[in-house]
C-alpha cells in the first residue's frame, strides 16, 4: 500500500482542498473587514509611487509570528494534557491553527499555492536524509 506522499492522485486532492480552503479562509477575513484597511493603504502607497506589497508581506507575515507567539504561551500556560483541545480558545493547537490561518490569508492574497509548498517541501526534506546531514536544529 502506498503512503499518501507517494500517491500522486491524493497529493493532488490535498493540494485541490487546501487551495479551496486558502480561498474560503481569505473570503472570511476579507468579508470580516481585515482587508479594507489594506486596500486603501495599497491604493495610496500604489499612487504614491510606491511598492506597498513588500510591507503588506512583512506586515502579514508578523501576525503569523503573533499566534505562534501565542502558541508558545499557551505551552507554558496549560497543562500538556490540554494543548490539543481544539473546542477551547487560546489552547496549544488553536493558537497553531491560527498561525496556519495567517498563512494562508497572506498566501491567498499574493497567489501563493501553499497546499503545493507543503508537498514539495515535505518531499525534499525526505531526501534530506537524517538530520539533513548532521544539522543541530
Amino acid at each position: 500500500m502506498k503512503t499518501i506522499l507517494e500517491n500522486t492522485e491524493e497529493l493532488d486532492e490535498f493540494a485541490a482542498r487546501f487551495a479551496r480552503m486558502q480561498a474560503a479562509v481569505w473570503k472570511v477575513n476579507d468579508e470580516n473587514g481585515w482587508w479594507d484597511k489594506r486596500r486603501v493603504m495599497k491604493s495610496l502607497l500604489n499612487e504614491g509611487g510606491h511598492h506597498y506589497e513588500p510591507h503588506l508581506a512583512i506586515e502579514l507575515l508578523g501576525l503569523a509570528s503573533t499566534e505562534i507567539s501565542e502558541a508558545i504561551e499557551a505551552a507554558r500556560k496549560h497543562h500538556r494534557d490540554d494543548w490539543g483541545d481544539a473546542t477551547t480558545k487560546d489552547t496549544m493547537v488553536r493558537e497553531c491553527a491560527g498561525t496556519v490561518l495567517r498563512l494562508m490569508d497572506l498566501c491567498e492574497y499574493f497567489g501563493l499555492p501553499l497546499g503545493e509548498a507543503i508537498i514539495a517541501e515535505v518531499r525534499a526534506n525526505q531526501g534530506r536524509g537524517h538530520k539533513h546531514g548532521g544539522k543541530a536544529a
